[in-house]
């Protein structure tokens, strides 16, 4: 049933719409002069529809006919956006020609556990460090949390270059221009980009995220294995923070509504393997290093592993600049093989001993006990095998230069 209504009033990116038997979740398109405004009804109070609006809405006024509209919740999804890099609202931003796809719903939900399929093989991405000390199932996700500065964005490109995927997905949220225009230029050809920059609103940004995820679920659903990159899962929770308080939801700890968690596990639940497809999630996640910021912690709970960067090895030139002993990958023991699992156990004891050894071999004090003195004299070949140009590497000479370097840690 198509209902139509006016506009009553334009505050920022929000409507307020008199659009009869409106309910949550509703597309709604606006009729603005010259322009047609596409948005989702959010809260339905005393006769009246909040919409969040997902474009521009410069030229909205009262009295504008609001339609309420199905296909303004869908965007073009499938093999189509590969090698594309679109907007929000699936509009080509690389300069080609539209997109020709079917219109598909970006609401797309998790799978029920009867549906999933066991992570039971590694994904490859091309860096030494998480190949083979972290690595990663096919189907996991997995969080990159570090400051400001400590490179997640070039580990981010290193991952997309060197990873073993049929198809890339790569969300941009709120991201810098300039770092939108970095990707277009070097991401692989089977690679779909989504951006929406800083500049754009909340629910441009939300929305974005979910057509990210959408195009993966829709390249998983045609039996491929996707690799679905999203930067950052900060920016996406601050956009739905901002959407949830202009709603006029209660804030929580820290200026969250709880809603907004809901809403991440929601997004982040639909990454995972099932029969003939998969998603592996990386993510981004904001962490300057405060144990009270919820987000960090929400995503540390929801995710299957953690790869943590450090900035003093950022800061000492070491690329990636990955803190081993503080990092994890929870699926890592179920696809990898006894040897690998050994040799990894191996070096990341040697990684620990370093760290809790090294104010005092600051200080000249060299350590007695046998493995941290093997830690120590192998340190020079740890930090060049943790050190990596921008090349990917190859698997299989990953796991030799690891058994090499753990043999030397016998």
């Amino acid at each position: 049933m198509i209902a139509i209504g006016k506009v009553l009033a334009v505050h920022a990116s929000a409507l307020e719409v008199r659009l009869p038997f409106a309910s949550i979740g509703e597309g709604v398109c606006v009729h603005a002069q010259g322009s047609l405004v596409r948005g989702e009804v959010s809260g339905v109070m005393q006769g009246r529809a909040i919409v969040l609006a997902h474009d521009p809405c410069g030229g909205v006024r009262a009295g504008d006919e609001a339609v309420s509209e199905a296909h303004a919740l869908c965007a073009p999804l499938g093999m189509q956006l590969l090698g594309r890099c679109v907007d929000a609202r699936g509009c080509p931003i690389d300069g080609g020609r539209a997109v020709r796809a079917p219109l598909r719903p970006l609401a797309v939900s998790a799978p029920h556990p009867h549906e999933r399929a066991a992570i039971d093989d590694s994904l490859w991405t091309g860096v030494r460090a998480i190949d083979a000390l972290l690595t990663i199932g096919r189907g996991a996700r997995i969080g990159i949390f570090g400051p400001p500065g400590a490179g997640k964005s070039t580990l981010l490109h290193a991952i997309a270059r060197g990873t073993y995927a049929d198809a890339i997905v790569i969300g941009l949220i709120g991201e810098r221009g300039r770092e939108a225009e970095e990707w277009m230029r070097a991401a692989p050809r089977h690679a779909a980009i989504v951006c929406a920059t800083s500049d754009r609103s909340a629910p441009e940004r939300i929305r974005a995220a979910r057509l990210a995820i959408a195009q993966a679920h829709a390249l998983r659903s045609r039996g491929l294995h996707v690799l679905l990159i999203l930067d950052s899962v900060a920016r996406y929770a601050g956009a739905l923070r901002e959407v949830a308080l202009a709603r006029g939801e209660t804030a929580g700890r820290a200026g969250y509504p709880p809603g907004v968690f809901a809403q991440l596990a929601a997004s982040l639940e639909v990454a995972g393997a099932m029969n003939g497809g998969s998603i592996t999630l990386v993510a981004t996640v904001l962490s300057d290093g405060d144990e009270r910021d919820p987000v960090s912690d929400a995503a540390r709970s929801l995710l299957d592993g953690h790869i943590q960067l450090s900035s003093s090895l950022a800061a000492a030139g070491r690329f990636p600049a990955i803190d081993v002993p503080l990092s994890a990958s929870r699926t890592m023991n179920e696809v990898v093989s006894a040897r690998h699992r050994g040799d990894a156990a191996l070096v990341h004891a040697a990684l620990a001993s370093l760290a809790e050894t090294a104010d005092a071999r600051r200080l000249g004090m060299q350590p007695v006990e046998a493995q941290a003195a093997k830690a120590a004299a192998a340190e020079p070949a740890l930090v060049a095998f943790l050190r990596q140009g921008g090349r990917p590497e190859d698997p299989a000479a990953t796991l030799s230069q690891l058994a090499a370097l753990a043999d030397t840690l016998r």
